[in-house]
């Protein structure tokens, strides 16, 4: 028979932050009259509840809601005698790797965690704890509420912010770092070098290239500009950044060390860019470009690497350009 007035007592810890609180009340002797009223309660609730033994794992309990949407049956005598991992989980033979019983404080405070089930792909944000079984022995109590649209919520969120991300970081033209974050990023490498070490960087810009946005258009300068950029894009990588400052001039920030020699990388470049060819209609597009290089102590402050980077472009340029200059 249901206790009414069990249940407007407790009714108040009925919901999920304080679900502990209001079942912690419930294996107090006292506050039972019947056990058809605990059964009652707890086959009422949106969440998860079942008890199983700390050391054999033997399922003791479980609510209508975990019996049906996780274990599939309608009543415990189906999973009556079989272990929580067996019930709970798919496929599995073995008590979980995850399993949190060696991380119940043995103060009997809760321990809480999120996780996808297994067998019904669900997330569960789940309060476990330690508790004493009406024949003495210690087991695991736990209460999980189902938190898959949360979760799907938050996997949304969290792919919005990395698109958002990637379009203020990254130029839609040619896929490289833009000039603010090359700076970011750039910097980032100058600072996580020992000081000692050579932080190089070069500035390059392209020959000529208002010819081609004149002779051809702004769609053939973008094309060319586009090819490019994912030339470029193939010497990005660890020690190395690289960027579009703007219009057609590049920036390429590297560990000196890890490219060996600043020239001989300037060289690599050099080529790397001449030698692309975009196809517009029916012409193909090409075009070389002028370097300036410069290297410095990874203590020397960015601005400082840069200016010397963009001086020698300006010798390079004023030299007929098509050339690399160090500074």
């Amino acid at each position: 028979m249901f206790n009414s007035e069990l249940y407007e007592k407790v009714k108040p810890d009925m919901n999920q932050r304080h679900m502990p609180v209001f079942l912690r009340k419930l294996m107090i002797p006292s506050a039972v009259t019947e056990i058809s009223d605990l059964q009652h309660i707890l086959d009422s609730l949106d969440a998860v509840v079942y008890v199983s033994d700390v050391e054999t794992h033997e399922l003791l309990f479980m609510n209508k809601y975990a019996l049906k949407n996780i274990g599939g049956v309608n009543q415990f005598d189906d999973v009556k005698g079989k272990r929580c991992f067996e019930v709970l989980q798919k496929g599995q033979k073995k008590p979980c790797d995850f399993c949190t019983n060696p991380l119940l404080p043995k103060s009997g405070d809760t321990y809480l965690w999120e996780f996808k089930n297994t067998r019904n792909n669900c997330w569960y944000q789940c309060r476990d704890r330690l508790i004493r079984w009406h024949d003495g022995r210690q087991v695991r109590l736990e209460v999980a509420t189902d938190i898959t649209e949360r979760k799907s919520v938050e996997e949304q969120l969290h792919e919005t912010q990395k698109e958002l991300k990637f379009l203020a970081e990254v130029d839609s033209l040619t896929q490289l770092y833009n000039r603010r974050a090359f700076f970011m990023y750039a910097d980032n490498l100058r600072k996580s070098l020992p000081k000692s070490a050579s932080l190089g960087l070069m500035i390059l810009d392209l020959d000529y290239f208002k010819d081609i946005n004149d002779s051809y258009g702004h769609e053939a300068g973008d094309t060319l500009l586009a090819a490019i950029g994912q030339k470029l894009l193939s010497f990005s990588g660890d020690g190395t950044v690289v960027g579009r400052m703007g219009g057609e001039e590049f920036a390429i920030a590297f560990h000196e060390a890890e490219k060996r020699e600043k020239l001989g990388f300037a060289n690599g470049v050099y080529n790397a860019v001449s030698s692309v060819k975009a196809l517009y209609f029916k012409d193909t597009l090409q075009c070389t470009t002028s370097i300036g290089v410069s290297s410095q102590m990874a203590a020397t402050e960015l601005r400082d690497i840069m200016r010397e980077a963009d001086n020698a472009l300006y010798q390079a340029k004023s030299a007929g350009r098509s050339q690399i200059k160090e500074a």
